[in-house]
């Protein structure tokens, strides 16, 4: 198709259709702009014919989103110059939920040591096992996860007033109870006593009181919250770690007793008796 276009009263022609799109691309001719081709009864607006209206459309779509982004970009380097406000560091109470930890901790190895004192059970015997520790700390997670699911806390944090709650601020699900406890007992205890506790202790001190990052809350979204105990709970707490110390020692007493020196190995024999005197002459004492 043949075009002709009008230019200072000056007819110009002819063209063919794309290249009177590229023309109106690169802005060289308007809405305005006199045409004709045969198809046409008279010299018409170019923004008029139908050939090439869409074109307009098209050209201003486009205008449209370059003001767009150069605005978006000219507030973020606005925003680029500003002085930048600090974060605001939440209190995650790392030494409130240190505290309350370790008092279920301890709450659930009083609870582990008594049935087996009642059971007599040979307790030495069975730390021997490499498994015992991480066999030992699976029912923990088990009870946790039961009291977060059900009561949204633990008998630790109970007393020293702390709730989980999820992202929601709901209660945790009973999935989402077990993972969590299961990160704890791994990432925050390191599955019980001995070195990789105290690792575990230290990279978790690290990073909540330097980065705010609580390893079994932060990455998932859930969180602690805080509300301030009555006084009489506190002083529930304190009773109840130095009660749950002494029962442990108490109990670690009565298992020692319940060793059956005889039956362990001749090395484990000498090692214990060089470890634990005492019991030795409390057995004589009782024959």
């Amino acid at each position: 198709m043949q075009i002709w276009l009008i230019t200072d009263g000056e007819k110009e022609g002819p063209f063919l259709d794309f290249e009177i799109r590229s023309r109106i691309q690169s802005g060289e001719l308007s809405q305005d702009q006199k045409v004709w081709h045969s198809d046409l009864d008279g010299w018409t607006p170019l923004g008029e014919v139908d050939l090439f209206a869409h074109e307009f459309e098209k050209k201003s779509h486009i205008e449209e989103q370059i003001e767009e982004e150069q605005a978006e970009l000219a507030s973020l380097e606005k925003a680029a110059k500003e002085p930048r406000l600090q974060p605001v560091m939440r209190d995650l109470h790392l030494w409130r939920r240190f505290g309350a930890r370790w008092f279920d901790y301890l709450l659930y190895m009083t609870l582990l040591l008594g049935a087996i004192v009642l059971a007599r059970v040979d307790f030495f015997a069975l730390s021997l096992s490499p498994w015992f520790p991480f066999i030992s700390l699976l029912p923990w997670i088990f009870l946790e996860s039961i009291s977060l699911s059900f009561w949204g806390t633990t008998p630790g944090k109970w007393l020293t007033g702390l709730r989980v709650r999820n992202a929601a601020q709901d209660k945790l699900s009973s999935g989402q109870s077990i993972l969590r406890s299961m990160r704890v007992v791994i990432l925050g205890m390191g599955f019980g006593p001995g070195i990789f506790l105290f690792l575990c202790h230290g990279i978790s001190a690290w990073l909540g009181f330097k980065k705010k990052i609580v390893l079994w809350d932060t990455p998932v979204g859930t969180e602690v919250n805080v509300h301030e105990p009555k006084p009489e709970k506190w002083v529930g707490f304190g009773l109840g770690i130095a009660g749950l110390l002494s029962g442990l020692m108490g109990l670690s007493f009565l298992m020692l007793m319940n060793v059956n020196v005889d039956s362990l190995p001749a090395d484990v024999q000498e090692k214990f008796r060089q470890t634990y005197p005492f019991v030795e002459g409390l057995e004589k004492a009782a024959k």
